[in-house]
C-alpha cells in the first residue's frame, strides 16, 4: 500500500493535510446541525472505503478475529471524540477547541510507557514542547481575558480537555489493534460502529436540505474519512504512539493553510511562528524516526 513500510511519517502528515480541509467543507454546508453532518460524513466516507477495499481485493482483511472488544471500543471512542470536540467548539470557540484537543500528545507520552511499554525519549519531549508551543501560538484565543467563566463555559472547557484524552486513547488503541488486524480493518470497523451509533441523527435533516448539501457531504466524506483515515491510521499503526500523536499536530497547520489560501483568513505573525514551530517539530521527529528505521534495517542486513 502507498506510503506503507518505511514512510509511516509521511502517511500521518498526508492524513493530517486531508483532515485540515475539514473547515473548507463545514463552511460550505448550510442549514444542517453538527450531528447529521458527522453522520453523513461517516456514511459517504465509509461507502468510499468499502469500494476502495473491494476494488483492491482486500475484503478478506475485514475478517473479524480476536480483540473485537477493542474494535468496538475504537468506534465508541471515534463518536465520543467527535461529539466532545464539537461540544467544546459550540460552547467556546474554534481556537480553544483545537488547543484542548491537541493536548493529546501529552496524554500519550504519559500513558504509552504503561499501556504500550514505549520508552519516553528526550527527542520526544523536546518535540512535544516545541509542537505544543506552536499550537498555542496558532490558536491562542486573544479574547480569553474577556470571557466570563460560567458553568456552561467550564463545561465546554471540560469537553475540550476530555476530547484530548479520547484522542490519545484512539491513537494508543490503534497500536493495540495492529497486533491482530490489518490497517484496513482498523479503519473500516470502528467507522462502521460510529456510523451505527450516530444513525438516529440521519432523519433529523429534511430531504430538501440534504439534497442541497449532497455534493459537499459526499466530497467531505471521501476526503476526510476516506483519504484522511486511510493515511492517518496507516501511519499510526506503524509508528510509536508518541511519534504519531506528535505528527498529528500537523493538522492545525494544514487547517491554517487552507483557511488562508481558500477562505481568505488573515495570517498573523503568531500564527506564522506557530506553524513554523510545529513543522520544525514534525521534521525533527520524522528525521529521528527515519534514522531509527535505517539503523534497524542495517542491523537486520546479513552483511
Amino acid at each position: 500500500m502507498f506510503l506503507k513500510g518505511k514512510k509511516p511519517h509521511l502517511a500521518v502528515i498526508a492524513g493530517c493535510i486531508f483532515y485540515g480541509m475539514n473547515g473548507l467543507f463545514i463552511d460550505r454546508i448550510h442549514d444542517m446541525a453538527i450531528t447529521p453532518i458527522i453522520f453523513y460524513r461517516l456514511f459517504f466516507g465509509l461507502l468510499f472505503l468499502f469500494i476502495y477495499i473491494a476494488g483492491r481485493g482486500k475484503i478478506s482483511d475485514l475478517r473479524l478475529k480476536k480483540r473485537k472488544g477493542s474494535l468496538f471500543l475504537q468506534g465508541v471512542l471515534v463518536v465520543m471524540c467527535m461529539l466532545l470536540y464539537f461540544t467544546c467548539l459550540k460552547i467556546t470557540c474554534v481556537s480553544i477547541a483545537i488547543l484542548l484537543q491537541y493536548t493529546a500528545p501529552v496524554y500519550v507520552m504519559l500513558a504509552s510507557p504503561l499501556v504500550l511499554k514505549e520508552k519516553i525519549g528526550k527527542e520526544s519531549i523536546i518535540a512535544l514542547f516545541i509542537a505544543v508551543t506552536g499550537v498555542f501560538l496558532i490558536v491562542k484565543p486573544d479574547s480569553l481575558s474577556g470571557i466570563e467563566l460560567t458553568g456552561t463555559y467550564i463545561l465546554g472547557i471540560a469537553a475540550g480537555l476530555l476530547s484530548g484524552v479520547i484522542f490519545a486513547a484512539l491513537i494508543m488503541n490503534v497500536k493495540i489493534l495492529k497486533a491482530e488486524y490489518p490497517e484496513l480493518a482498523i479503519i473500516f470497523w470502528p467507522m462502521g460502529i460510529a456510523l451505527l451509533l450516530l444513525s438516529p441523527y440521519a432523519l433529523k435533516t429534511s430531504p430538501e436540505i440534504l439534497y442541497s448539501n449532497l455534493k459537499v457531504l459526499i466530497a467531505f466524506g471521501i476526503v476526510s474519512i476516506g483519504f484522511g483515515e486511510i493515511f492517518t491510521i496507516l501511519g499510526f499503526a506503524n509508528l510509536k504512539a508518541q511519534t504519531g500523536s506528535l505528527l498529528a499536530l500537523i493538522e492545525p497547520v494544514s487547517g491554517v493553510f487552507f483557511d488562508i489560501t481558500v477562505l481568505g483568513v488573515g495570517l498573523s505573525f503568531d500564527m506564522l511562528a506557530g506553524c513554523a514551530l510545529i513543522l520544525a517539530s514534525a521534521a525533527f521527529i520524522s528525521f529521528r524516526g527515519s534514522e531509527n528505521i535505517k539503523e534497524r534495517d542495517r542491523k537486520k542486513a546479513p552483511f
